[in-house]
Order: C-alpha cells, then structure tokens, then sequence
C-alpha cells in the first residue's frame, strides 16, 4: 500500500458471496460517483461519492491524456482536503440507516465499482474519523465495523445476474386485467403460513403496475419514477438469492413493465412455467381498477384534477387500439365522474369500457398464441387455497 497516500488505515474485506448470504448487519456505503449510483445500484444501499460527476469527469479526462497514475494523482488532490468532512457525512448516513433498521451494532460495508482505490481511500477515511472519535470518546463511534466488499458493484451485480438466470421452480399467476393477482400476491405474503420469499412481485419491484395506467401517481399529479433497469435486476437477484423451500409465484407479466424489462433469463422459465389462473366477473375487475387507479392515488393526497389529467392522457395513449369512438366514449365517461371521483358506479362506466374494449381482447389474444398448462383456476380465495397447499408437494 506504500502507492496509497497517507495516512491509510488498512481494513477488512468480505467477499460479495458472504454479502449475499447475510446482508442484514451491514449498511452498504456505496462511494460511486451519483451518475454511476442512479445508473444502477443495490436496494438499501446509501450514496456516499468520493468523487462528484464533475470531479470523476476530470479524473476521467485525465486519464485518457495522462495515463492513471496521473488521474490517481488528480483524484486525491481533488478530495483530500475533504476527506474528513466527506468522511463524516457518510457516517452519519449509516448512523441513521442503521437506527432505521432497529438497535444493532453499526457494521459498515464499503464498495465501489470494482473494489479498487476509490473503496480502499473511503473505508480508510471511515476508520480514520472512528478511531479518532473513539479516542476522544464521542458517542456513537465505538465498537463499529469497517470492511470493503471485494470485486465491488461489478462482482455483486454479476452474482445477482446469475442467481436470476439460474433454474427456478415456479408458477405463473395469470387472469385478467383486475382480476386480483396482486392483491392475491400481498394477501400469500401477509399469510403467516406462506413462506414471503416465495413471492416475486415484479411490478412491485418495477414501481409500475404493467399497463398504460400503470405509474404509481404522487401527490403533485405527476407519475412517479421507476427504478433504473440495473437496480430492478439487483432487486428481482437478491429477492432470488434469499431462498425460500417451495416453488416460486410470480404474476405473469410481459417482457416490459413500463420501462423496465424482465430480465430474459428468467423471463424464458416465465413462459415455460404452469398457470394458476384467477378468475374473476367483470363488475369485481372494475371495482379492484378503481381502487387501484382512483381511490389510492386520491388517498395518497393526489388533488382530483391532476388526477383526471393523467387518467385522460392514459387513455388517449389507448386509442390506436382503443379505436376513435371508445376512446372519445371513454374520455366522456371520466369527464362526467369528475364531480364524483370516489363514487364507483360512477366511475364504471368508463373502467368497464376499457375492460371490455381494450384489456380483455388483448389477454384473449395473447392466451392464443401460446399453449400454457394450467393447473388450477378459480377465484382468487380458491387460488390462495391451492398455492399454500400444493407450493411444496410440486416440487421437484
């Protein structure tokens, strides 16, 4: 380490595998740059950068004029004065996580992207600013673990990718467009009989519901974010590599959830996977869409007029297959419940509509093109019923 600038604690490091089979403890510190972080990251994981974007953006350039040693150099000039301050608010961040979390030793796990220098000079810093607070005895700053992850965010992430590719029992929840199957989904895993790491809710992780109406809507009307594509992945990967004795349940879902895609190794066991269908009549498919797309987000403090903005764009999105006069129907039938917005007989018409007009003859017509085994179908209680019954002795 004589290349390191000093002073330079040298710390701990854990391999990614024992990461993934026991995370709980561990705050993970993720010291990329806020680009690098938003690009892709590791759910729980708090942002501490070495670098900013403008700083690793000059480190970068000069690398490519100078060499690395040159960009090395850079690096630290850039942030050495800083280190202490820097250093601080990431312990504070992990403080807090961890006091989130429940009472626990704060044990603190440090990664970059490749478990190079950028997680060796942070976790140095760290274990710089404990022991000099532990010296002094400053509350908070005894007793705490400092480690970096080796391979860093690239080692992790590709174990993830692996886990999601591997083979994995599971079944398919299928039905039409509000027919329950998430609902069924929270109601298996609020079940104390079910095993919770079982249940793979994609749309969940996606923060999308899988259609036109499908964004989560805020309070200021406007749709909120997905995840990026890498952070989805990681998700669906350590939900993965939990484990749980029993075949997986997964809603059926196509290639893309808003934004976000599933990725295609697990997306092709999807396809070969049996159905349990969840059948529903049409007046309780509209019900669950209207709890879902008006009662939540009005619940939620979203301000009725924003409200009906965004449902009217959602369907006007609809119209090539919608066709001209659905749509205008459709947009007719929202425009007259606005005075009403939490009355479901008045809002049915328009949700019935789309059911019928739209959703229903595009789950006819791709339930065609396939030929999938179903194993069971009945209403969403008897469909609780049968997982929880059959999940286990299915397997093999």
């Amino acid at each position: 380490m004589d290349n390191l600038p000093q002073p330079y604690i040298e710390t701990p490091i854990m391999a990614p595998e024992a990461f993934l089979l026991a995370r709980e403890p561990w705050i993970l510190v993720d010291v990329r740059a806020p680009r690098e972080f938003a690009e892709g990251h590791i759910p729980g994981a708090i942002s501490c950068p070495v670098l900013d974007d403008n700083e690793r953006h000059q480190v970068g350039l000069t690398y490519k004029r100078r060499g690395q040693q040159a960009a090395i150099d850079l690096g630290v000039e850039l942030v050495w004065e800083k280190r202490t301050a820097r250093a601080a608010e990431w312990f504070g961040q992990a403080q807090r996580l961890r006091a989130q979390r429940g009472p626990a030793p704060l044990r603190i796990l440090v990664s970059c992207w490749r478990g190079g220098l950028r997680s060796q000079l942070a976790a140095s810093w760290l274990a710089e600013l404990i022991a000099a607070a532990a010296g002094s005895h400053q509350g908070g700053a005894h007793a705490v673990d400092v480690v970096r992850l080796s391979g860093g965010y690239k080692s992790l992430r590709g174990l993830l990718l692996e886990k999601i590719s591997a083979p994995h029992d599971m079944d398919l929840l299928a039905g039409m467009t509000g027919s329950g199957k998430t609902i069924l989904l929270h109601e298996l895993f609020n079940d104390p009989g079910f095993e919770k790491n079982r249940i793979v809710d994609l749309e969940g992780m996606a923060r999308h519901r899988g259609s036109s109406f499908g964004h989560a809507v805020g309070i200021d009307g406007q749709r909120m974010p997905q995840p990026s594509q890498q952070t989805f992945e990681n998700e669906l990967g350590l939900l993965l590599y939990d484990g749980a004795e029993g075949r997986l349940v997964v809603e059926d879902e196509s290639t893309m959830i808003g934004r976000v895609s599933i990725p295609e190794g697990f997306r092709s066991q999807m396809r070969h996977a049996p159905l349990v269908v969840v059948d529903s009549p049409l007046q309780e498919r509209a019900a669950a869409i209207f709890m879902d797309y008006v009662t939540r987000p009005l619940d939620g403090g979203c301000a009725v007029d924003d409200l009906w903005k965004v449902l009217a764009e959602n369907i006007k999105v609809l119209e090539r297959r919608l066709g001209g006069k659905n749509t205008a129907d459709a947009l007719r039938l929202l425009e007259d419940g606005r005075r009403m917005p939490r009355e479901f007989e008045v809002q049915a018409g328009w949700i019935q509509l789309l059911l019928e007009h739209y959703y229903d003859r595009a789950y006819s017509r791709s339930t065609e093109l396939t030929e999938r085994d179903v194993v069971f179908r009945g209403d969403r209680r008897a469909c609780h019923n049968f997982l929880s019954t059959h999940g286990r002795s299915r397997l093999g």
